[in-house]
């Protein structure tokens, strides 16, 4: 195998999800991006030149997460169909930063935030990675190495843009193989980490070795740089070059995409139009994804509010907060330490209702999988989901385009999945 068969088995059926983990476990350092692409970056390098070496394919998790094999690793079993979108968890809590700054800053209160400032206060973590911006095009998502817990303030919210993440940490395994490393990630991260976590390379001990800590916010599709710009300059009337700054979930809740430019102007434009945006600009790996969340990681959180999308419509009046799946040792431990100091507020939570997000991701997986088409694996082998398929478009019509009755039933009814 070598990275001619990645390209073959994964690139050329557009099942990359640009989580960058080949570009992390390739052992001579060979790939690289180019723009959302995996490339060899060695010009003389030949895919003949990887011999029988294929630990980019053996990481990726764009056609197989294989999440059955991580979950047992992981708790000794696999998930029953009841646990398909949620994932094995020991509790589920509704939470929320208890520092003003983070409450703020974040999209949904800040708990994966915490937890994260937690881990470098508490829990020995030097090193952070979270996605944050590209310096030189502040539109543009890019993983950033974070050290100081209060820098994490600026990496808090959702980002809701492809960009190549985990191969950032090459240069922490390189440079500073004995630095402990917490990370928080989407689904395809969290399941790309946890099978590097069981490969028997260098990377793959380093990766068990030193990745302490996996947080991931609930995933209902990225989304490609285009609809980021297409938000930018379609709604805020701005070119993307101006913007200075860029916020996916700023104001009040369920918040904005707040624009700056370089005129010092602040540009918003409502959160449930970006949605609209965002839906044209998405990959087929990530439309035809079959998880919500990994449930690999050792923690998980999802909104709190399980309608975001109408609730920017109408207005939320619900207290911002997150549901905080806790599923490992490893989480248990950083939410105590985080109620301990204290940073982390937390209450029991039910789970009912519908979330809008998840259902979105269960009827766009649906019409996938009864389609002919080269999809991702999902955390069931062999599971299909059976329902009346609801296209995306009727879960986010624009206000002037609801029925009343049509939108009680497919958008803003409350079912499986929340409080």
């Amino acid at each position: 195998m070598s990275f001619e068969q990645l390209a073959k088995d994964v690139l050329e059926n557009d099942l990359c999800a640009v989580c960058g983990a080949c570009q992390l476990a390739c052992p001579p350092g060979v790939i690289g991006f180019d723009g959302l692409t995996p490339v060899l970056i060695e010009p003389a390098w030949t895919e003949s030149d990887c011999g029988t070496c294929g630990d980019c394919l053996d990481v990726c998790p764009g056609a197989d997460p294989q999440t059955p094999s991580s979950e047992e690793r992981l708790f000794g079993r696999t998930r029953t169909p009841e646990e398909r979108w949620t994932g094995i968890f020991s509790e589920v809590l509704a939470g929320h930063s208890l520092t003003p700054s983070v409450y703020e800053s974040s999209a949904s209160g800040g708990s994966l935030t915490t937890l994260l400032q937690t881990a470098l206060l508490a829990l020995d973590v030097d090193v952070v990675l979270s996605m944050g911006r590209d310096p030189d095009e502040p539109w543009r998502a890019a993983p950033a190495i974070v050290r100081d817990p209060a820098e994490l303030t600026e990496t808090a919210q959702s980002t809701y843009q492809l960009a190549p993440y985990l191969g950032a940490l090459r240069q922490v395994m390189d440079e500073e193989p004995d630095a402990r490393v917490a990370l928080t990630g989407v689904a395809c991260h969290i399941q790309a980490m946890r099978k590097l976590q069981g490969m028997d390379t260098d990377a793959g001990r380093w990766a068990r070795d030193h990745v302490v800590l996996m947080l991931e916010p609930a995933c209902s599709s990225s989304t490609l740089p285009e609809g980021t710009r297409a938000v930018i300059e379609r709604r805020a009337l701005v070119p993307a070059e101006s913007v200075v700054r860029l916020r996916y979930r700023e104001g009040d809740y369920p918040g904005g995409i707040a624009i700056r430019t370089d005129d010092g102007e602040q540009h918003v434009v409502p959160f449930w139009q970006a949605v609209r945006d965002f839906a044209g600009n998405k990959t087929h790996r990530c439309l035809s994804c079959g998880d919500w969340m990994s449930g690999l990681a050792d923690v998980s959180v999802s909104d709190g509010d399980p309608n975001i999308f109408a609730a920017s419509v109408q207005r939320s009046e619900r207290t911002k907060h997150g549901r905080v799946f806790v599923r490992t040792g490893a989480g248990a431990a950083a939410v105590s330490a985080a109620l301990a100091h204290p940073l982390l507020s937390v209450r029991p939570v039910e789970l009912r209702g519908l979330n809008l997000g998840l259902e979105r991701k269960r009827n766009r997986r649906a019409s996938y999988e009864q389609a002919d088409a080269a999809i991702p694996a999902g955390p069931i082998p062999g599971h299909r989901e059976e329902l009346d398929i609801v296209p995306d478009e009727r879960w986010i019509a624009a206000p002037d385009d609801v029925d009343p009755d049509e939108a009680a039933a497919n958008g803003t009814a409350r079912r499986e999945g929340n409080e």
